[in-house]
């Protein structure tokens, strides 16, 4: 679903010397290669904006004419916000004022500016500001042990956080398990062992060595039982994204909201929230795997087969109504034609709810159907984490756009529940649709986070563990310079 408008007029002649607006409307729609050509066309000479710098913002003019009346509204990417976000139609030369606010390398996007059917739009690309660099192990927190446990509170904010600590885990009976939780349930936890680093999710995500994997004979391993001990950091920034080292070394980076919320982080009871989900309507950040061209990650949501060969994740523009309009974006799961999978499709999302309560799952869902076999294989689902067997499964039943819903109670026993949409596992020559998703909401009672960090079932040894509540910093990155000299 589309995010909420931010108001604003046409491009002026400055930025696009033909308006996007009068380009489509001057088109016919009897050749669709035409159409998409020229959309093609079209976007490749948008008029763009660039921003160098993390908080730093740059600006466009923007004017209007003949406009009946409705107001401007502009959307602006994920990663950027848009001052004003409304501006009175007809109301001559106005400034926009953009803000990136990403700390990713690069970010791009476009600029939707919208009354009633009239739209342009303007690319925005933003170039982050490099985290700067601190020690902070000087005053570690935690020193010398080999405790199973421990855990601190912390008041994260507005520049970040810092967690670091250096461990041993040099053969296979030595683990560490850190973890961190902010005050909205954002955080994971990791875990590293003699020969793997990863993240817990609803399975486990393992991070590849970048010094040798997808490099000609590398494995992408690391080679934690060399009898030496590690510093490994997580820099947490304000736009809740986490840069993750190795002595000194960027290994990864991610989105902290993506990752299921652990059975520790929750801790005291909410009170009834209209929507539990994140991102629940697809208007977040997604990646792309570069070599497929598929989505293999959803802000907020685990997308839990990520191999083509059994099923197919994509985000798409799909146009639903005059609000989610041929702007707004769906989830779509599709599984693989030509040979049979392993598993259905899987999208879902873990969340922390309360004993005994009821809680209500909706979406717009439409898809899943396999029509020679006149079999329903597109499923909404609630299942409690605990325990599987405990669940509530709707069927979907039409390749029309239709909103589903259910209720379900949790047991005595249930801190977490499964939200998941799936499709069938395909087979040979399959016709199973793919299905679709949009305004996913669950109801209910929610659960309250206090911002904590530690380990828990620790086996490693622990030199230090320590955090900066200050800011997001980077290490000091190792290096070999070589100079030749004549």
């Amino acid at each position: 679903m589309k995010k909420k408008y931010v108001k604003i007029m046409f491009l002026s002649l400055s930025l696009l010397t033909i308006s996007t607006t009068a380009t489509y409307a001057v088109q016919p729609e009897d050749d669709k290669k035409e159409n998409e050509a020229l959309q093609t066309s079209t976007e490749e000479h948008l008029p763009l904006l660039t921003i160098n710098g993390t908080n730093a913002s740059s600006s466009f003019i923007v004017n209007s004419e003949a406009l009946l009346g409705k107001e401007i509204t502009i959307t602006a990417p994920n990663g950027f916000t848009v001052t004003p976000t409304v501006i009175a139609a007809n109301s001559g030369k106005q400034k926009v004022k953009v803000t990136l606010n990403s700390t990713k390398r690069l970010t791009e996007g476009k600029i939707i500016l919208r009354s009633g059917d009239i739209r342009s739009y303007i690319k925005v690309k933003g170039f982050g500001t490099a985290l700067p660099v601190k020690d902070i192990a000087a005053s570690p927190v935690y020193k010398k042990g080999n405790d199973t446990e421990f855990t601190k509170a912390f008041t994260p904010n507005s520049k970040g956080y810092t967690i670091e600590f250096k461990i041993k885990t040099d053969d296979s009976e030595k683990n560490f398990y850190p973890y961190f939780v902010n005050e909205k349930g954002y955080g994971f936890k990791a875990y590293i062992t003699s020969n793997e680093i990863g993240l817990f999710n609803a399975y486990k995500k393992e991070i590849n060595n970048p010094a040798t994997n997808g490099k000609a004979g590398g494995k992408g391993k690391f080679y934690n039982n060399d009898g030496q001990a590690h510093v490994y950091r997580f820099a947490i920034t304000p736009d809740n994204r986490a840069f993750i080292y190795r002595d000194g070394i960027p290994v990864d980076s991610v989105r902290i909201i993506d990752y299921a919320p652990q059975p520790n982080f929750a801790e005291k009871v909410g009170k009834p929230v209209e929507n539990l989900l994140k991102n629940p309507n697809f208007e977040g950040e997604f990646d792309v795997n570069p070599e497929t061209k598929l989505v293999s990650r959803v802000e907020g949501w685990d997308v839990v087969i990520g191999d083509r060969w059994n099923s197919e994740q994509q985000i798409l523009p799909e146009e639903i109504d005059n609000n989610q309009d041929l702007d707004n974006h769906v989830f779509e799961i599709r599984p693989y034609k030509w040979a049979a999978g392993w598993s259905d499709g899987i999208l879902m999302q873990v969340v922390d709810v309360v004993p005994n309560e009821s809680y209500t799952l909706s979406a717009l869902l439409k898809g899943g159907i396999a029509k020679k076999e006149g079999k329903l294989t597109g499923k909404m689902i609630i299942e409690e984490v605990q325990d599987p067997e405990k669940k509530v499964i709707t069927e979907i039943a039409s390749d029309n756009w239709e909103t589903y819903s259910m209720d379900y109670t949790t047991s005595a026993e249930c801190n977490q529940i499964r939200v998941s949409f799936t499709v069938g596992r395909g087979g040979w020559g399959n016709d199973i649709g793919a299905v679709r998703v949009d305004n996913a909401k669950l109801t209910g009672t929610s659960r309250t986070y206090s911002p904590k960090f530690g380990f828990i079932d620790n086996t490693a040894d622990v030199e230090y563990f320590t955090i900066d509540e200050s800011g997001a910093y980077a290490p000091a990155q190792p290096k070999i310079t070589i100079n030749i000299e004549d």
